[in-house]
């Protein structure tokens, strides 16, 4: 990363800050340089300030992911880079944790893109090293959209990451009433 950028680690627990970001959590520890519950909004940052958000393994906790998209597209400046990673939903990871209030997929980020406010710019999905071999994870990752649709539930998936863009043309920050549900 730039050293220029200005970084936001949304949900970044006390080990796993990205290096150089700001750190906002829940729960205080050395890591955390602002203590805020994510479902509480606004968050105590200015409109347009961050150049790159992250968001690992956070989403999913969540109660309203919308008002959560929202908020991060109000301080993230225009063409900041957003990442998202997060248990797709087939996994034992999404649907094994008492506190996941949702659960994601390739989907959810291509109907994410259809609000006109964020670009998908890249995605991948992850899996086991024994669908690495046998080609599931390239097949999965060309066409995952028909994967997610036929055979997800065959060949389960344990991460999603995207890589969004925020794209604020006209000013608004607020998206839902051009969500595609």
């Amino acid at each position: 990363m730039d050293e220029k950028l200005k970084i936001l680690d949304i949900g970044c627990g006390p080990h796993s800050k990205k290096p150089g970001s700001i750190g906002l959590d829940i729960r205080p520890s050395p890591n955390v340089d602002v203590v805020h519950d994510l479902d509480v909004y606004p968050y105590p940052f200015k409109d347009n300030e961050f150049d790159y958000i992250e968001m690992s393994h956070i989403i999913e906790h969540v109660q309203r992911p919308l008002d959560l998209m929202n908020e991060v597209l109000r301080i993230s400046k225009n063409g900041a880079t957003i990442r998202i990673i997060t248990p797709h939903y087939t996994s034992q990871m999404s649907y094994g944790d008492m506190e996941h209030f949702h659960h994601f997929g390739y989907v959810t980020f291509t109907n994410l893109q259809n609000s006109g406010r964020f670009k998908l710019k890249k995605h991948k999905l992850y899996f086991t090293d024994l669908y690495k071999v046998f080609g599931i994870s390239l097949l999965a990752n060309l066409f995952p959209r028909r994967w997610e649709k036929y055979l997800s539930f065959i060949f389960p998936a344990m991460y999603v990451e995207v890589f969004l863009e925020a794209v604020k043309t006209d000013g608004a920050n607020d998206f839902k009433e051009k969500y595609i549900y």
